[in-house]
C-alpha cells in the first residue's frame, strides 16, 4: 500500500487523533497466531508517530520490538517530553520511557525514509504541508540487564534482531 492507498476512514481518523491528542501511532505487527520465517520482512513488530511535525515541530518518530500498548506509551512519552521542550535531535538520550533506562534517539537515513516504515506519516506529511516527509528519529533502547544499546559489545543478540537499525551504523562503535 503507497501513501495514496490509505483508506479514507484512516484518513480520517488519523487527522481527528493528531487534533484531539498531538499525534496518531501507527503500529505494525503480525498477528499472533502467524509464524514468519527468517527471511520474511512482514515479521517486524514497530510502531511510528503520526503528527509530531505539526504539533511540537519536530520529527516523527518509530521504535521496534514491543507490543502495541507498550510503543503507544513509548512514543506518547516522547511527545510528552517534546512539549515540555526535549529537542528530538540525533543521539539524543531520553530519560522516564522505559522503568531503569534511558532510550537513545537516532537519525533516519532517508533512504529509510519509506512507506514500508512510515505509510501513513507520509501521507499526513503530504496532506499538511504538502511536501515529503523530511525525517524521522528512531527510538533506541537498551538490553535490561546491562543497559547496552545495539551497537555497543556485549550487546545481546536477541535486542539487536528486535531492532533494526534504519540510522546510519557506521557512527557506532
Amino acid at each position: 500500500m503507497t501513501e495514496d492507498e490509505l483508506p479514507d476512514d484512516l484518513k480520517e481518523r488519523i487527522l481527528a487523533n493528531v487534533e484531539e491528542f498531538g499525534c496518531h501511532i501507527t503500529c505494525v505487527a503480525p498477528p499472533d497466531d502467524v509464524e514468519f520465517d527468517d527471511e520474511d520482512e512482514g515479521d517486524e513488530r514497530f510502531a511510528y508517530s503520526v503528527g509530531f511535525p505539526l504539533t511540537v515541530s519536530q520529527p516523527e518518530v518509530i521504535v521496534f520490538g514491543f507490543s502495541p500498548k507498550l510503543s503507544a506509551s513509548v512514543i506518547n512519552g516522547v511527545l510528552d517530553q517534546a512539549r515540555e521542550g526535549l529537542v528530538l535531535d540525533d543521539w539524543a538520550e531520553v530519560d522516564g520511557l522505559l522503568e531503569g533506562h534511558r532510550c537513545i534517539l537516532r537519525e533516519v537515513e532517508p533512504d529509510n525514509l519509506e512507506p514500508y516504515y512510515f505509510n501513513s506519516a507520509m501521507w499526513f506529511a503530504q496532506e499538511t504541508t504538502g511536501a515529503a516527509l523530511p525525517r524521522a528519529l528512531q527510538i533506541v533502547w537498551p538490553d535490561a540487564e546491562w543497559g547496552l544499546f545495539p551497537w555497543q559489545r556485549g550487546c545481546p543478540d536477541a535486542v539487536r534482531e528486535l531492532q533494526p537499525p534504519l540510522y546510519r551504523t557506521s557512527l557506532n562503535s
